[in-house]
């Protein structure tokens, strides 16, 4: 029996699709991570049970991009998406209910450091039901942001080696 050409192209097709999905998920595991950023990272978690998911987002001093330098998944190195950035160049805070998850509410707010500077993004994902009070959920993100703000003397502080 012969395989036709058509059914062996689309296999390589998708064969080739997946280990370019693949490629592109090749991202850092959280435990893995043992930079400043990270260590902060898990102390919020640690302290705030209501959080699910905590995302910081910076451009590493020398590169060009805006990535995941941090986070309690393993998305470590993640391109960050058009909204992340806009966090950090327009300066806007985003408070959203996520689409595909009921349970999960999304603020994401600039990052500060020590100084004020805006060198970054946080992403706090709340666990979140329907009638849950948003405006609280944007106010403790706030909170939890100018608390980390005293801990950043500066963007490149996020990337220095630290034990977790």
């Amino acid at each position: 029996m012969k395989t036709p050409l058509p059914f062996i192209l689309v296999f390589l097709f998708l064969i080739a699709g997946l280990r370019a999905q693949e490629a592109a998920q090749n991202w850092g595991k959280a435990a893995d991570n043992k930079i400043y950023a990270q260590k902060l990272l898990n102390e919020v978690m640690a302290k705030n049970p209501e959080l699910l998911v905590v995302g910081f987002h910076a451009i590493k001093p020398g590169e060009k991009e805006q990535k995941m330098i941090a986070t309690n998944l393993d998305r470590v190195g993640k391109d960050d998406d058009d909204d992340d950035k806009a966090v950090v160049t327009e300066r806007k805070t985003i408070c959203v209910p996520n689409a595909k998850e009921a349970n999960k509410f999304e603020v994401q707010v600039p990052m500060k450091d020590a100084a004020g500077n805006i060198i970054g993004a946080y992403g706090f994902v709340f666990l979140y039901k329907a009638g849950d009070d948003e405006v609280e959920m944007h106010r403790k993100a706030l909170v939890l942001r100018d608390a980390l703000a005293k801990k950043i003397p500066n963007l490149a502080a996020l990337f220095a080696p630290a034990k977790l």
